[in-house]
């Protein structure tokens, strides 16, 4: 594993905000053509980040904790045979929980149906998931305790879209484009009355940020009806847990997308990568640190990132996983990181155990 420190980045106009007074034994730089980086062969102990443990899953997909030693997943159910995908002998995915102690797994609702992108209420008490059947995905909501589900009424929605606004009302973008909520009665309606399409939404305080067509970046607050347009080229926008920064995945060009800190205004505190692809962005719990999976086809470099979220110090985390095939999530501790990924037509997915 090796620990950087990002000193520059391609052009003088993105710099690196670096931390003031870390100790260190040894110091390499090594020059890349679009960055220099400063390889730490030894830090302080305190904020230094390692892998204690990784633990792979095979046949399971991950989503989120729902506890410290308990997973969302989805995985092969093979009581029902699909009929969604032609002659090829698929099996229905459904969600379940998977303890980490006893590798065990309990399916929440068994059912013949390809159910995925499972998103948690704050309290715990549901999950929002979708259900695709052939080209059409479809919303639900399951409560926890008692394994009741609804389906979210007269809607289709928008495979990668969802997020919870509250205990009790989840928001997504539908197949038209247009941003909706849901309570946890299933009764939809309209969030955002506009005409613009929408890409992809998050909540922020005060207010929900959304991604509008050409890749425009705008926050619309609460009670208002005319948005503001925070920034250009934005692929992602991941806010912090306290809501006070912002990570943007921004598009520079075909081949190029960066990955920054900013404020609330989308003004850039430190740029930390500069890629090919960069996904699956996820802050830590207590918004200290922000997870990433990197990609870079020009120099080679490729992995699981860890990044320090006032310094922009940045770990590579030594996992072998290249493509993360959903957001990274936390354990509520922020001592375990877990990162699913296909490999052969085969879901892998490595709990990664941090020191």
């Amino acid at each position: 594993m090796k620990r950087y420190r990002l000193m520059i980045c391609i052009a003088s106009t993105f710099l690196i905000l670096t931390s003031c007074g870390q100790k260190e034994s040894h110091r390499e730089t090594v020059e890349k053509p679009d960055k220099k980086i400063t390889i730490l062969d030894q830090v302080d102990k305190d904020g230094k980040i390692e892998v204690k443990d990784v633990q792979d899953i095979n046949g399971v997909r991950a989503f989120q904790f729902l506890n410290e030693n308990t997973m969302i997943v989805s995985k092969e159910n093979k009581q029902f045979r699909s009929h969604d995908f032609g002659p090829k002998e698929v099996y229905a995915q459904n969600l379940a929980t998977y303890n980490l102690k006893n590798k065990s797994t309990f399916v929440l609702h068994p059912s013949n149906e390809i159910q995925h992108a499972a998103k948690l209420s704050p309290n715990g008490d549901y999950l929002f998931y979708k259900v695709a059947k052939g080209e059409d995905t479809f919303g639900y909501i399951m409560n926890l305790q008692t394994k009741k589900t609804v389906k979210i009424k007269n809607v289709l929605l928008y495979p990668s879209s969802g997020e919870w606004l509250n205990n009790s009302e989840v928001m997504f973008i539908t197949m038209e484009g247009k941003l909706s909520k849901a309570n946890v009665k299933g009764e939809a309606e309209p969030l955002l009355h506009r005409d613009d399409r929408i890409l992809d939404a998050v909540k922020g305080i005060g207010g929900i940020y959304y991604i509008g067509v050409n890749n425009q970046l705008f926050f619309l607050h609460n009670e208002q009806t005319n948005p503001e347009k925070i920034r250009d080229n934005v692929s992602s926008i991941i806010p912090s847990p306290n809501g006070k920064q912002l990570a943007l995945v921004q598009q520079k060009d075909a081949q190029t997308r960066t990955l920054s800190i900013t404020d609330l205004k989308g003004s850039e505190a430190f740029q930390l990568a500069l890629s090919t692809q960069i996904f699956g962005v996820s802050w830590s719990p207590d918004g200290s640190k922000l997870a990433y999976n990197f990609i870079s086809e020009k120099e080679g470099d490729k992995g699981i990132f860890i990044a320090d979220g006032l310094t922009g110090d940045v770990t590579h985390l030594n996992v072998n996983l290249d493509y993360a095939a959903d957001q990274l999530a936390w354990s509520q501790s922020g001592n375990k990181l877990v990162a699913s990924s296909f490999t052969q037509n085969q879901v892998h997915t490595y709990i990664i155990f941090l020191k």
